[in-house]
């Protein structure tokens, strides 16, 4: 009986979690271009994703024009990450 308890204690907090994010005011859609709406830049996972797609424009089998447009707004290409440091590479 315990151990439904919890289950159903970690299901209301997860769903409150949820519920926070949807309700903050600085929720943005994901910059790899799924449009997921997270807090941060990317959602979860998502960073390899456009890291991928980086990758393929700099081995030149994609176009740069090709990326989702959030990859391609400037204000990715600041800071010191991984995927800022192709974007500037990359002449974005």
């Amino acid at each position: 009986m315990a151990n439904k308890t919890v289950k159903r204690s970690f299901t209301v907090q997860i769903a409150a979690k949820r519920k926070a994010i949807a309700t903050r005011s600085h929720v943005r859609p994901c910059a790899c271009g799924c449009g997921k709406p997270t807090a941060r830049t990317f959602a979860q996972g998502h960073d390899a994703k456009a890291h991928s797609a980086l990758m393929k424009v700099q081995r030149r089998e994609l176009k740069f024009e090709d990326l989702p447009s959030p990859l391609r707004t400037p204000e990715l290409a600041k800071g010191n990450g991984l995927i800022a440091r192709l974007l500037r590479k990359l002449g974005a």
